[in-house]
């Protein structure tokens, strides 16, 4: 039996900063111009935000006033427990 997917980093980061913005799924994909499955799927793992195309993403930016760099993961991610886990392993 396979277990549940997770969402990746990408899906992650748009659920917690739409939630951070009291935005409902319904609203963030209206407003970014994708369906709100697609907006679902990503946020729960059953699709790899990813392998979004490029202009998906930008209007989820645009959406959630953000830049790409904070979804994207290019930017560095204090929340992410991976971050914390490093910084805590080198005393900062």
């Amino acid at each position: 039996m396979e277990g549940k997917a997770k969402p990746d980093a990408v899906g992650r980061r748009i659920k917690r900063i739409r939630e951070a913005r009291g935005m409902s799924q319904h609203a963030l994909a209206k407003a970014a111009g994708i369906t709100q499955a697609m907006l679902s799927q990503v946020e729960s793992g059953a699709r790899n935000g990813r392998t979004l195309r490029l202009e998906a993403v930008m209007r989820l930016a645009f959406a959630l006033q953000v830049g790409l760099g904070e979804l994207t993961g290019s930017v560095v991610d204090f929340e992410d427990e991976r971050v914390a886990a490093a910084l805590a392993s080198v005393g900062a």
